[in-house]
């Protein structure tokens, strides 16, 4: 994979990213050459392969882009784990959907081209990899190997389903709801990963067999406190 300035890179309305993504869009993938869309953007060729690598890469800027500020994001952050990841989570759908334009372009670009769609699928595993090392980073003690490998693959999967459903509905929600979703997501595997739910406790009272339903609720209460 070619050299990647992200720090210029990522999609804005008129960037060069952008103009690539809406060339390739309506002249298809295959039949574009570099040359001509490097002209299309205004680049020369040799401008075009420094800054973005090939026609490929330039598809996948953004990605790039969100995947380097996301493991800074993990390896900094000293939040829950469940703020962390939905907090990564959220600047990812933040990075590929402040252009909608492109976002929806690439989306249809993506679908019908079978090369790209092999690209996604291991920038997919990427996302899920990074996930996964954190997680096994923060996980309690006794926490199985599979733990982080199945809620990292979970992340990735509720987070593709928010990105669908703003793509095809236009459900300017979906990413609010996105929050709340990772959030009960880490719960469900509470107390591995720190998640909202408190661990469970065994409480043990006596009381006479003869006793009233007051006496036992006071007892137990009691062993609460």
């Amino acid at each position: 994979m070619g050299a990647l300035n992200t720090a210029n890179t990522h999609t804005a309305p008129d960037s060069p990213q952008a103009t690539a993504v809406r060339y390739l869009t309506e002249h298809g993938y295959e039949q574009t050459t570099t040359s001509s869309l490097a002209d299309a953007i205004g680049m020369s060729r040799s401008t075009f392969f420094r800054r973005f690598g090939s026609k490929e890469d330039v598809v996948f800027a953004d990605h790039d882009f969100a995947l380097s500020q996301l493991q800074e994001q993990l390896d900094a952050s000293d939040l829950s784990a469940s703020a962390t990841i939905a907090q990564g989570t959220l600047e990812v759908s933040r990075v590929l959907t402040r252009d909608p334009v492109t976002a929806r372009m690439r989306s249809q670009l993506l679908r019908s081209t079978p090369l790209l769609r092999e690209r996604e699928l291991v920038i997919t595993h990427r996302y899920e990899r990074m996930f996964q090392r954190y997680l096994a980073r923060v996980a309690a003690p006794g926490t199985p190997d599979w733990g982080s490998i199945a809620v990292a693959a979970a992340v990735v999967a509720v987070h593709n389903a928010a990105l669908r459903r703003w793509m095809k509905f236009g459900d300017n929600h979906a990413f609010e709801e996105l929050e709340r979703e990772l959030t009960d997501l880490i719960g469900r595997f509470a107390p591995w990963f720190g998640g909202e739910r408190g661990a469970s406790r065994i409480v043990v009272a006596t009381f006479d067999v003869g006793a009233s339903p007051d006496d036992v609720l006071g007892r137990i209460s009691e062993q609460l406190r």
